[in-house]
């Protein structure tokens, strides 16, 4: 009998990222590259000045707390209150990540059984079937039809089973810019309590609404306690090779998240 492969079957199938494959073939023809998410230019001098002197002066060079720097979690917390009226506590409810795709992976890992089912609006970054067949989760596409891309309400609905943990929902979306409007979140949200579902919401690019305004599922009422917000230093500042991204989570799957 021939070895089993020492590769976990539930990522077969996966291997090279479209980005990847895109971006090589980009630089090699001298293409403009459309299909990555990265800007044409370096974000704010004051930022990366900023990062300088950090560096220079000892800060950051060694193991950060777990949970992400204290300064950094602090500052979360206030943008939330800022933009949304949130309120989260910086040392339970913000965890500091390497990029939103690692608060991705960590949220289908800590909130996931095998064989549990994920609806998400396709077409989507394609780190989440990795993330969701890591985790042993089915993934549920419901695709996001031209030329409007607006999500169908009726067929969310109709593909929830007794088998649906949660919804992974992306507004802004990515690549099609679609903005969920406040309508389109309040009959999420209704359904999400009414089966209780856990969402997880990819907001990367909640600064870059030019058309409507972002709403964080976790402002609508019931849903702060089954929402984990995910969002990212490197879409908002345009520092996308940093991987700074940070992570809401309901309170009791905070500690799960961060092991």
């Amino acid at each position: 009998m021939p070895a089993r492969p020492p590769l976990n079957r539930s990522l077969d199938g996966f291997g090279t990222t479209i980005f990847a494959e895109m971006s090589a073939l980009a630089l090699a023809t001298g293409a403009i590259n459309l299909g990555q998410g990265f800007p044409d230019t370096d974000g704010p001098e004051s930022v990366r000045e900023a990062a300088v002197r950090a560096l220079r002066d000892g800060r950051g060079n060694q193991y950060p707390p777990g949970m992400g720097v204290p300064e950094l979690r602090t500052a979360v917390a206030k943008h939330q209150r800022r933009f949304y009226g949130l309120d989260p506590d910086p040392d339970t409810q913000v965890l500091v990540t390497a990029g939103a795709t690692e608060a991705i992976a960590a949220a289908m890992l800590a909130l996931l059984e095998p064989g549990d089912e994920v609806i998400a609006f396709e077409p989507f970054y394609d780190s989440y079937a990795a993330c969701i067949a890591m985790a042993g989760g089915v993934r549920v596409p419901l695709t996001l039809r031209a030329p409007d891309f607006r999500p169908d309400l009726d067929a969310l609905r109709a593909a929830v089973t007794p088998r649906t943990r949660l919804l992974l929902l992306n507004s802004p979306h990515n690549p099609t810019g679609t903005v969920l409007t406040p309508a389109e979140l309040s009959a999420i949200a209704e359904l999400a309590v009414e089966r209780d579902l856990l969402v997880v919401t990819d907001e990367v690019y909640e600064h870059l609404a030019f058309d409507g305004t972002h709403i964080p599922l976790a402002s609508l009422p019931g849903m702060h306690d089954r929402t984990v917000s995910i969002s990212s230093a490197g879409k908002t500042f345009s520092f996308t090779g940093w991987k700074v991204g940070w992570v809401k989570p309901f309170s009791p799957a905070y500690w799960t998240l961060a092991a």
